[in-house]
C-alpha cells in the first residue's frame, strides 16, 4: 500500500478547465498533491522556483537578497525560507479546497502582501506555468490531462483571489 493512495481515476472522465471546480477536481488535486508532498517541501520549492526563474529570469529581481547571494539555495538562505513558505501555503490551499470560506480571505490577504513585494498580476501566470511544470516532473505518469486541468482550475481560483481587489487604483 502506498502512503499516498490514489483512489480517483486520473484519466477519465476528462476535466473541463472552464467548468467550476467540482468534487472530483478537488480529489484529483488533493490526492496527487499528497504524492508530490512526499518529495519534501524543500525539493518541491526549489523545483518550483527554478521553474519560475527559468520561465522569467527577471523574477529573480523580486528577491534582492537571493540575486546578491553566490549560493542562493544554501540552507537557511532568505530564498530557501521563502520557498518553504510558498510550498507550505500551497499545501494549505490544497487542504482547504473544500472550505473556500476559510481559504478565500487567506488568499486575498496573501495577495495584498504580494502587492507590497512588487508582484504584478502577470506574475501569477508565470507562477501558474511553473507550478504545472513542477507538478508534471514530480508526478510523472500520474500527471494526466485531467490532473493538469484540475490544477489549472484550482490555480485560476487561487490567482483570482490573490489578485481580487488588490490592484485597483
Amino acid at each position: 500500500n502506498h502512503p499516498a493512495p490514489l483512489s480517483v481515476d486520473l484519466k477519465t472522465p476528462a476535466v473541463d478547465v472552464n467548468a467550476p471546480i467540482d468534487a472530483r477536481d478537488i480529489d484529483l488535486v488533493q490526492q496527487t498533491f499528497a504524492r508530490v508532498a512526499m518529495l519534501g517541501t524543500n525539493a518541491i520549492g526549489r523545483l518550483l522556483f527554478m521553474n519560475i526563474f527559468k520561465i522569467a529570469p527577471e523574477a529573480l529581481k523580486l528577491f534582492p537578497t537571493a540575486s546578491c547571494d553566490a549560493n542562493m539555495w544554501r540552507p537557511g538562505s532568505a530564498l530557501e525560507v521563502h520557498v518553504l513558505k510558498v510550498v507550505e501555503t500551497v499545501a494549505t490551499a490544497v487542504s482547504l479546497l473544500k472550505d473556500l470560506d476559510t481559504l478565500v480571505p487567506v488568499l486575498q490577504g496573501l495577495g495584498l502582501k504580494h502587492v507590497g513585494y512588487g508582484v504584478q498580476p502577470a506574475h501569477y501566470d508565470v507562477v501558474g506555468q511553473a507550478l504545472i511544470a513542477t507538478l508534471q516532473l514530480s508526478l510523472g505518469r500520474h500527471f494526466t490531462e485531467p490532473v493538469k486541468n484540475a490544477y489549472l482550475k484550482v490555480w485560476t481560483v487561487i490567482k483570482a483571489n490573490m489578485i481580487s481587489d488588490n490592484y485597483q487604483t
